[in-house]
């Protein structure tokens, strides 16, 4: 997540990630336009659009011209492992050394390298 100084499109674009990897916006589903999701949310157009423009870099989204913006199709394997690494790096930041966690992941898998 980010801080309370985080731009309002990066919130933006933290909600819309949520939203999406929680199933709340499935494959192929129409977003809202940038005018009407702006207008919502009483924010410019332009920080809408700049919010859809990172989620579209990075895979969340995908635009047809005069149609509309959707969810696209995720990479199961690929998204899960995006997810884990997101968490291990938050456990690493909030303090947990590397031993304490391998021990946790051990106990939640067993220790199939014995």
């Amino acid at each position: 997540m980010q801080t309370e100084k985080t731009s309002v499109y990066l919130k933006i674009v933290d909600d819309f990630k949520m939203k999406i990897d929680l199933g709340l916006y499935g494959e192929g589903e129409q977003l809202p336009s940038c005018r009407d999701l702006a207008y919502k949310m009483g924010v410019n157009p332009n920080t809408v659009q700049r919010a859809y423009t990172v989620l579209e870099d990075e895979g969340f989204i995908y635009t047809q011209p005069k149609k509309g913006v959707y969810v696209a199709a995720r990479d199961k394997k690929r998204f899960v492992g995006e997810i884990a690494r997101q968490k291990l790096c938050e456990l690493k930041n909030s303090g947990i050394d590397k031993s304490s966690l391998i021990k946790i992941i051990d106990e939640i898998w067993g220790n199939e390298n014995d």
